[in-house]
């Protein structure tokens, strides 16, 4: 198995590369993750900025996340996929959308935030700790 991830937008365009190994993983259920997916969550692998190499044509868009703070997301000005976050309230990491990842074997999430806006018909696993809101710093 190779040490490396790889990951792409949907059309190809945009590719990253970051190492197999993450810093952590996590579900979130905040009102702007899960208008920008269209489901009742998004998963981000967790890597440090330094690890993440980009490639291809990428636009960004900056919202206030439900704590206040702003979030960037890296986006395909092709086909509208977004591969990356970052926000200043998490400095030096950047954040993988999970499900833009080649291969996410090995990916599990340790903890799920915003579980206060959680649809009913979503689930996660129940077994990892949940945070109404983001977790204690």
């Amino acid at each position: 198995m190779s040490d490396k991830r790889t990951g792409s937008c949907m059309c190809g365009q945009l590719h990253y590369e970051v190492p197999r190994e993450m810093k952590t993983a996590a579900v979130c259920h905040c009102l702007m993750c899960q208008k920008s997916t269209g489901a009742g969550a998004m998963t981000t692998a967790v890597y440090a900025d330094e690890d993440v190499k980009i490639t291809g044509d990428s636009k960004t868009f900056t919202y206030t996340s439900d704590n206040g703070r702003p979030v960037t997301n890296r986006f395909c000005p092709n086909c509208g996929t977004s591969v990356t976050m970052v926000t200043p309230a998490l400095p030096g990491l950047t954040l993988i959308r999970a499900g833009t990842l080649d291969d996410s074997t090995g990916l599990e999430p340790q903890f799920v935030v915003y579980n206060k806006r959680r649809p009913a018909w979503s689930s996660d696993n129940p077994n990892i700790p949940h945070f109404p809101e983001m977790p204690p710093a």
